[in-house]
C-alpha cells in the first residue's frame, strides 16, 4: 500500500501534529508500506520559515524510510489574516507538490487546515483514489469557542467548508469518542468514522528516577518537588491558570515549577517567572531529551480553557502518563480526558482556568508523594496498554487496508 500524507507539520517539526504524524508514518514503512509526505518547509517554531529551506519552492528529502516532498508556505505574521494566508499558501503549495506523487492508494490528511480537504477532493477524483480526513482537532468549532474567528460571514463559510469535506471525504478518522458525537450531529452516517485514539512512544519514554535526573542536575533541582508544563505554550491551553497559581503555593519553599516550550502564550511567561527563584522557562527540547524531560517533574498539568476539551484532546498527556508521572488536567467535566484520567485513576481532574483549584490539586500531590507515585504508576499501565505507538499504527493499517479494499 502507498500511502501519501498531506500533513501542515511534519519532521523535523516538534509541536503541533509532526510528532504522531512521524510516528505513523515511519510505523507504516516498518509494516512494509510505503509512504510519501507532502509538508511544508518547517516553520511551526519560531513562525518563520527555517534557515535551511528560505528561498525555495520545493525541497525532497528522506528520513527513516519516508519520502518527504516539502514546499513553501506564507509564514512570519500573527492574527487571523495571516493564518489563512499560510493555510491558503500550503493548500496551493500542496495541491502543486501531490499532483507529482504517483501510485497512490490512499490520501490520508490530518486537521488543520480543513483547506486540504480541496487537495484531498480533487486528487482523490482525478485519480480515483480514496481520501481519509484525520480530525485532529474540530475547526471551525473550536477556533469559535476561543474567539478567534468572530466575523459570521467567515464562520458559515467554514462551517459549509467542513460540512462538504465531512461529504466527500471516503473516511473520516477521529481521535476519541466525543469527536465521533460531534460528527453524528453534523449528519455523519456512523459507518463513515473511525476512532483511532492518539499514542505516544511508550518505548522512548520510560519511567525513571527523578534522583540523578539531567534536567535536575543542570538546573540544581535534585531536592525540589517539580511541577511541570511541557509544550506548545498556545492560547487553547490557558495557561494564565499557571501564572495566577504561582503565588497560591509560595508557601511550598521545595515547589519548583518548570515551563517548557514555545507559542504565543510564552512572552506573558517569561514576565510571570522573571524574579522568581521557584520558576524556570526552558525552550523545546530535541525528542532525544524528551523522556529526561519528562522523567524531571513530579507532576505533569494538561490545562486547557473552558469548552475546549471536546474541540481537542491534549496529547501532551499521554507522554506525561508514559513517564509514570501523575497528571493534573485541567478540562471540562465529562470530556474525553476527564473519562480516561478517573477511569485509570492516573492523576487530579481540576475545572478549567482555575487557579484555586489547580494549586489544591498540586498541594494535595506534593503532600502525599505515595498517591502521586501510585497515580503515576497506574497512568503507565493505561498508556502502555491502550496508547502505545505499536498498537495505534496497527489500527491506522487497518483502517487504511479496508478504506483501500473498499475503493477497489
Amino acid at each position: 500500500m502507498h500511502v501519501l500524507l498531506l500533513a501542515l507539520n511534519y519532521w523535523p517539526d516538534k509541536l503541533g501534529n509532526a510528532p504522531l504524524m512521524v510516528g505513523m508514518c515511519e510505523g507504516l514503512v516498518r509494516l512494509g508500506h510505503r509512504v510519501t509526505v507532502v509538508c511544508a518547509f518547517p516553520h511551526h517554531e519560531t513562525g518563520r520559515i527555517e534557515a535551511p529551506y528560505r528561498g525555495r519552492l520545493f525541497q525532497r528529502d528522506h528520513h527513516n524510510g519516508v519520502d518527504i516532498l516539502r514546499t513553501y508556505i506564507y509564514a512570519g505574521e500573527h492574527g487571523t489574516a495571516a493564518k489563512m494566508a499560510n493555510y491558503a499558501s500550503f493548500t496551493a503549495a500542496a495541491l502543486a507538490a501531490a499532483a507529482t506523487v504517483r501510485d497512490v492508494d490512499v490520501i490520508f490528511t490530518p486537521s488543520p487546515p480543513l483547506t486540504l480537504g480541496i487537495v484531498d477532493h480533487a486528487l482523490g477524483t482525478a485519480r480515483r483514489i480514496p481520501w481519509v480526513y484525520n480530525l485532529q482537532d474540530l475547526f471551525p468549532e473550536a477556533a469559535v469557542r476561543l474567539g478567534v474567528l468572530k466575523n459570521p460571514k467567515v464562520i458559515k463559510g467554514f462551517e459549509q467548508l467542513e460540512a462538504w469535506v465531512y461529504r466527500k471525504a471516503t473516511r473520516l478518522c477521529v481521535i476519541s469518542e466525543s469527536f465521533r458525537q460531534y460528527l453524528l450531529s453534523k449528519g455523519v452516517p456512523d459507518d463513515k468514522i473511525s476512532i483511532v485514539e492518539n499514542y505516544t512512544d511508550t518505548d522512548l519514554i520510560v519511567p525513571t528516577p527523578t534522583a540523578g535526573n539531567p534536567f535536575r542536575a543542570e538546573l540544581g533541582l535534585d531536592d525540589r518537588f517539580v511541577v511541570q508544563f511541557s509544550g506548545r505554550m498556545g492560547y487553547s491551553q490557558g495557561l494564565e491558570v499557571l501564572v495566577e497559581a504561582m503565588p497560591l503555593l509560595d508557601d511550598l519553599p521545595d515547589l519548583h515549577w518548570m515551563l517548557c516550550g514555545d507559542g504565543q502564550a510564552r512572552e506573558m511567561l517569561e514576565t510571570a517567572v522573571t524574579g522568581r527563584s521557584n520558576a524556570t522557562l526552558l525552550p523545546t527540547q530535541p525528542r532525544e531529551r524528551l523522556c529526561d524531560l519528562l522523567n524531571a517533574a513530579d507532576v505533569g498539568l494538561a490545562p486547557l480553557r473552558h469548552g475546549m476539551a471536546g474541540t481537542s484532546v491534549p496529547s501532551k498527556i499521554f507522554g506525561i502518563l508514559a513517564s509514570g508521572r501523575p497528571v493534573v488536567a485541567g478540562v471540562d467535566a465529562g470530556s474525553d480526558t476527564d473519562v480516561m484520567v478517573r477511569r485509570a485513576d492516573c492523576g487530579e481532574i481540576v475545572p478549567p482556568e482555575d487557579a484555586q483549584a489547580l494549586a489544591a490539586a498540586i498541594r494535595r500531590l506534593h503532600g502525599d508523594r505515595e498517591r502521586a507515585r501510585r497515580l503515576g504508576e497506574n497512568g503507565r499501565r493505561h498508556v502502555v496498554s491502550h496508547h502505545s505507538q505499536a498498537a495505534t499504527v496497527a489500527r491506522y493499517e487497518r483502517m487504511l487496508l479496508d478504506v483501500v479494499a473498499r475503493g477497489r
